[in-house]
């Protein structure tokens, strides 16, 4: 080992002199001065037959004495045969990781969603891996700028106005909750609004497709052999059930009764966990449906969900198939009929079934939907043998519509004809 050489004020005079230079101390430790200003502590050392040099610290920063300590440390790794620039690299990836924005992410899905007991954690989740993390995540949650989430917000709010809207909540709420933890020093998404930066003021959709471009959609989906059994099955489900895509698609066998084994009848026991009214709902089931999903079971391999996971993905957040699948399927879809999303086949069903006379209470609750105000304190019926009334008649009109029929009488006007024919009979009588 060479003995020590400099001392404080050598280092010093170097360090004020404005010259470049390398003095060694001794042992590989040298100081380096390669601009006017610039100076730092350098260990040249060899590993694995090569010579390297490693940076411990910049002058005056770093004293001389510190040098000293940090090129010790660095020749105990040379002693266990650790590299320690390698070691060095390894450990800024590991603090890099722990103080990313993934990480801020993770921790604010367990605290702010799990923790509270969200009601659709799915949500959140899904805006989670499918846009803030594979863009963001590897940046150091402290780094990201509001350049950053304004990228985000353009990319999505001219093809998915709500999307943007949602991810631009959310990532409002995970900064403010890396403010309040002392995570981050600010909250780059403070400033935005959904008005200004995102998709805009959110209005009701009112897209409902009509008998005819439900033909025309079964006809089309008829002709992509991409599109799958299984999607094509699920598809009708939703319109035939009025059930939301996540309630359907995070169904399990076991809530079904096919065989009709109490007085219900065939039913579907929707339970109030995955429900978006936090209560239970039994859903009737006509043959028609119940031969469906009788297909579907047939294909089964014992499996829990209705619709299992298709390929499994690291990121995959759910058991059962994803919630976008059907989607992306239905994308490829050539159907040539205006933009619809999947939930407007909800208000779809909806205005068919008031176009065959369903009454209107009837009808809400065929979607799940709770009567409000006075009417709901006080009509506790469940309505579940009208439900079934309306749903065959929905499920008829729906099978012809796919075959590219329509016999189905609306209950009105099936109901005035035999008025009008009982007018006809008294009239007769009396005369």
């Amino acid at each position: 080992m060479e003995r020590a050489k400099l001392t404080t004020l050598a280092v010093d005079r170097a360090h004020r002199s404005g010259k470049p230079l390398l003095l060694s101390d001794g042992d590989g430790l040298y100081l380096r001065k390669q601009t006017r200003n610039g100076a730092s502590w350098t260990l040249r050392y060899h590993f694995g037959g090569r010579e390297h040099w490693l940076t411990l610290g910049h002058y005056p920063d770093m004293s001389l004495a510190q040098a000293r300590i940090e090129a010790r440390k660095a020749r105990v790794l040379l002693d266990k045969q650790q590299d320690p620039l390698t070691v060095r690299r390894a450990t800024q990836a590991a603090q890099r990781q722990r103080g990313s924005f993934r990480e801020l992410c993770e921790e604010w899905y367990r605290n702010e969603i799990i923790g509270r007991g969200i009601k659709h954690p799915s949500v959140p989740r899904r805006h989670l891996d499918k846009y803030l993390v594979p863009k963001l995540g590897r940046t150091a949650a402290a780094d990201v700028t509001a350049a950053d989430i304004a990228r985000e917000i353009d990319d999505l709010e001219v093809r998915a106005p709500t999307a943007a809207n949602d991810l631009l909540r959310f990532a409002r709420r995970i900064f403010a909750f890396g403010v309040r933890r002392r995570i981050v020093p600010a909250n780059p998404a403070a400033d935005f609004s959904p008005r200004l930066d995102g998709g805009g003021t959110e209005r009701p959709r009112s897209r409902a497709l009509s008998l005819g471009e439900l033909a025309q959609l079964f006809s089309k989906v008829r002709e992509t052999p991409s599109f799958g059994t299984a999607n094509a099955v699920a598809l009708k489900l939703l319109l035939a059930l009025c059930v939301r895509k996540g309630e359907l698609l995070g169904a399990r066998w076991e809530e079904f009764d096919l065989d009709g084994s109490t007085s219900q009848g065939a039913v579907w026991h929707l339970p109030a966990s995955r429900t978006k009214t936090a209560t239970a709902l039994d859903i009737p089931l006509v043959p028609e449906v119940v031969g469906w999903l009788r297909a579907l079971k047939a294909q089964d391999t014992g499996g829990e969900y209705l619709f299992p996971k298709r390929r499994r993905h690291r990121r995959a957040r759910v058991p059962h198939v994803g919630l976008d699948t059907l989607n992306v399927a239905l994308q490829r879809v050539k159907h040539g009929l205006p933009p619809f999303t999947l939930h407007d086949l909800r208000r779809t069903a909806r205005t068919q079934l008031a176009a065959l006379g369903i009454r209107r209470e009837v009808a809400e609750r065929c979607l799940g939907h709770q009567l409000r105000g006075v009417e709901a304190t006080y009509d506790r019926h469940d309505y579940f043998k009208e439900r079934r009334a309306a749903l065959e008649q929905w499920t008829a009109l729906l099978i012809e519509t796919e075959r590219g029929e329509s016999k189905i009488t609306p209950i009105t006007r099936a109901r005035d004809a035999r008025i009008s024919h009982q007018l006809r009979i008294t009239q007769s009588g009396r005369s």
